[in-house]
């Protein structure tokens, strides 16, 4: 179960790490330790009455400071995700009162306990209290060792955070335990029933047969509109596994990751991303699954348009915006990976002859409309393997992969390139020619890098321009 539940908490979006530290796991360690304090005036009660005026103050003051650091320091100095070399990423002061509330707290528990158990008369009742005196002493011996063992830096603070909650993990289920055992008051039974009904996650018991028994308002929140018995058929995960699978696994030890992401999808609310952790209790003479869900909607649409936003900044710096075609860096990106495996390919410069007169007759909205003509051209008669680019204002490449040594190159870019004179640019009614000069550079028969390469057809094509130009 330790192995299962450190896989829980080390598992998240690292990612997020500062968020859920400063505003989830922080404040739910204070919550553990206000509610220990809680408890045991509670369970101290009548010796105890007295201290429950104090409540309020008990349950306030951790919180508010906690609450004073989050406004008045920058939250990056608050958690320094930068610190990995094993030293706490918290801030030193924050960290020491931090430190000082946890064992502070469970100190005051202890020290209401034992005037309990002074004061107390009643045989059965002194033994329960002292069962958890017992109890907190052994926290407050795991607490002392986990951050003994982090000061002697055995452990990193990431860890001992994880020994932390393993401590109030193990010491919750054995209050549990004995409240079940010595049938307490119905008040404290009413009391964890009132924390399983206000968690702010959704929780679900279900029994070995994947029957849901219980589920708090969260969950019916969630979930509802949905027929109980169909619930689970609403999880997906991305390797497609149901969830009745997925519990099978667990109980055979199969299923290693107690954490996982999960999506379920709900007609009224539509979809949830979240984050699903599964532990197995026995209760009541049974084993039960018990699930929690958290909901990570909202980090993981974040996370969703930052990769879009990645993508779109990615395809933008390597196309041009006007034609879609590779622009200069893209082109040069792409012809890289081909020099690199070696592989055979005609470098074709187009340079339009005439552009200017267009654009000065027809306007620059037509002429960039006669461009996207001829991008679109080149894009139709494409083979596989061919790059298309527009490296400047009326400037165009083609590359062609020629695999077999055999083929005539010159005769091929003549064959394709001819198509573009075929389909001129028809703009209300009046056909605009496409006439251009082109040079080819062959790699790597002519040049191994790109710069030579792109430089031999540009002589190659100023040289077919000035012929044309003679010829008229």
């Amino acid at each position: 179960m330790n192995d299962l539940f450190m896989d829980f908490l080390t598992s998240l979006l690292p990612e997020y790490q500062m968020q859920i530290v400063l505003y989830g796991n922080g404040p739910m360690l204070l919550l553990i330790i206000c509610f220990l304090v809680h408890l045991c005036i509670l369970i101290g009660s009548p010796a105890t009455i007295s201290l429950k005026r104090w409540l309020p103050v008990i349950y306030t003051t951790p919180f508010f400071l906690l609450f004073v650091f989050l406004m008045t320091k920058d939250h990056r100095l608050l958690y320094s995700a930068a610190v990995t070399d094993g030293r706490s990423p918290l801030d030193p002061l924050f960290l020491l009162l931090t430190v000082l509330f946890v064992a502070g707290y469970i100190l005051l528990s202890v020290l209401i306990l034992i005037v309990s158990w002074f004061r107390t008369r009643e045989l059965k009742r002194k033994k329960i209290l002292l069962s958890l005196l017992l109890s907190l002493f052994a926290l407050f011996s795991w607490f002392v060792l986990v951050t003994s063992l982090l000061q002697m830096k055995d452990v990193t603070s990431r860890n001992a955070m994880i020994l932390y909650f393993v401590g109030y993990l193990f010491w919750g289920i054995a209050l549990r335990h004995l409240i079940g055992k010595h049938d307490l008051m119905p008040d404290y039974r009413k009391l964890f029933h009132i924390l399983f009904q206000s968690a702010p996650n959704a929780i679900l018991l279900l029994d070995k047969k994947g029957v849901i028994r219980e589920m708090n308002p969260k969950a019916k929140q969630w979930f509802e509109g949905i027929p109980r018995r169909d619930i689970l058929s609403h999880f997906q995960f991305d390797d497609q596994q149901n969830l009745g699978d997925r519990l099978a696994l667990f109980c055979q030890g199969k299923e290693h990751e107690a954490q996982r992401e999960v999506r379920i999808y709900n007609p009224s609310r539509g979809y949830m991303d979240l984050i699903m952790g599964i532990d197995l209790i026995e209760g009541n003479g049974e084993e039960l699954f018990v699930i929690h869900l958290t909901d990570a909607t909202s980090l993981k649409e974040t996370e969703r348009r930052l990769l879009e936003s990645e993508r779109s900044y990615k395809y933008l710096a390597h196309h041009d915006s006007l034609t879609d075609l590779y622009n200069r860096t893209g082109l040069q990106v792409q012809l890289e990976q081909k020099i690199e495996i070696r592989e055979l390919f005609a470098l074709v410069l187009i340079d339009l002859d005439h552009f200017k007169p267009i654009n000065d007759t027809y306007g620059h909205f037509v002429g960039d409309l006669y461009l996207k003509h001829i991008a679109h051209m080149l894009t139709r008669h494409a083979q596989p393997g061919d790059l298309i680019g527009r490296i400047g204002g009326d400037e165009f490449v083609l590359v062609i992969s020629c695999m077999d040594p055999r083929i005539d190159v010159n005769t091929m870019v003549h064959e394709r390139l001819s198509l573009l004179k075929k389909h001129a640019f028809n703009h209300e009614g009046i056909d605009i020619p496409i006439t251009f000069s082109a040079g080819v550079g062959l790699f790597p028969k002519d040049a191994s890098d790109i710069t030579t390469l792109l430089k031999i057809a540009d002589e190659a094509m100023y040289r077919v321009k000035r012929a044309s130009k003679m010829g008229m």
